[in-house]
C-alpha cells in the first residue's frame, strides 16, 4: 500500500470469520513490517489453517479500520478466564501509509468499546523494548505503565483504567 484516501470516509470495526483473508493479510503484513513487536513470526503463522484464521484471536475480537474498501489497521481484543475484568489488547499494527493518521487510537477506541461492553475495568497491552512510536501513542490514548513483568524480555506492560 503506497497511499491511503483521507480518513474522512473511513470506517472501524470487527472483523467476523468470514473476513479470515483480511485478518491473515493484515497479520502476515505487520509480521513482515514490524517482527520485533510481535511474540510470533511470519513462518509461524502463515501456516496457519481458514480455520484457525477464521477463529482468531480466541476468546476475542479482531478489529480493523478501513479506508474506503482497504483495510489499513488491525488490533485484537482477548479475554481470559485467568484475569477476569481484564481485556488484552494484541497484535495492533498500521499500514505505514496510513501511520500518523489516528488509525491506532481508532482501533484503541474499539477494542476499549468491546472491554466495556463485557465488564472489563482495564485493558492491558504490552510493548517491545524499543518501540517508542507505540509509547507515545498508547500514552496519548490514556495508557500508563503497570510496573508489572511482561511477557517479553525488555518488554513494557501498559493499561488503561475503564471507567
Amino acid at each position: 500500500m503506497t497511499a491511503v484516501p483521507s480518513p474522512g470516509n473511513w470506517q472501524t470495526r470487527a472483523l467476523t470469520g468470514d473476513e479470515w483473508q483480511v485478518k491473515r493479510r493484515l497479520r502476515l503484513a505487520a509480521l513482515l513490517d514490524s517482527p520485533a513487536a510481535f511474540a510470533s513470526s511470519h513462518a509461524r503463522e502463515a501456516g496457519r489453517s481458514e480455520t484457525q484464521w477464521r477463529d482468531w484471536p480466541p476468546h476475542g475480537s479482531a478489529f480493523a479500520v478501513f479506508a474506503g474498501a482497504e483495510p489499513v489497521g488491525i488490533a485484537c481484543a482477548w479475554t481470559t478466564p485467568a484475569q477476569p475484568g481484564v481485556t488484552h489488547l494484541i497484535s495492533m499494527w498500521v499500514y505505514p501509509a496510513a501511520r500518523g493518521q489516528r488509525v491506532a487510537g481508532r482501533l484503541v477506541d474499539a477494542v476499549a468499546g468491546w472491554a466495556r461492553q463485557r465488564g472489563s475495568c482495564r485493558v492491558e497491552l504490552e510493548v517491545a523494548a524499543g518501540n517508542d512510536a507505540a509509547m507515545r501513542t498508547y500514552a496519548r490514548a490514556g495508557f500508563t505503565a503497570t510496573g508489572r513483568e511482561p511477557f517479553t524480555a525488555g518488554g513494557t506492560v501498559l493499561e488503561l483504567r475503564l471507567t
